[in-house]
């Protein structure tokens, strides 16, 4: 026996479903950029992480550490990002954006803060900043 939703949980479902409803929107935004949806999220996390462990980079973007290792490739590649040893553990290795993967991000980011996707930019400049809104306070409630 299941039991009923709650408000919380619908919202949360809503929320979920209206991000993946965007995704085509997003990914044609970002292809301007030459990135896909997992190296922006890339871009992003060593943005919030700098110097993030390859299991923290690899936790952070919710992906095994195979998968993360291929991202970072990726990163690498384009000079967008470096891996070095730890200080604490030679054996362990931490990944940080370049300065050409910072200035790459602050472009994304900013290009992704002058423009809504069509779902949330259709609706009424008073619904935005409601939605704005209970999203902020939401995020306030995250524990790092």
């Amino acid at each position: 026996m299941s039991s009923m939703p709650t408000n919380g949980s619908r919202a949360f479902r809503s929320f979920i479903t209206l991000l993946q409803s965007q995704k085509a929107w997003l990914s044609e935004r970002i292809a301007a950029h030459d990135l896909t949806p997992q190296l922006m999220q890339g871009l992003q996390v060593l943005a919030e992480h700098p110097d993030a462990t390859m299991r923290a980079f690899s936790e952070n973007m919710f992906c095994d550490a195979s998968n993360a290792t291929g991202i970072v490739d990726r990163l690498e590649k384009r000079g967008l990002a470096e891996r070095r040893n730890a200080t604490a553990d030679r054996r362990s290795k931490v990944v940080r954006l370049t300065p050409a993967g910072q200035r790459l991000h602050r472009r994304v980011e900013e290009m992704l803060l002058n423009e809504a996707p069509p779902a949330i930019a259709k609706l009424s400049a008073a619904d935005q900043r409601t939605l704005r809104e209970i999203v902020e306070r939401a995020l306030a409630n995250v524990d790092e």
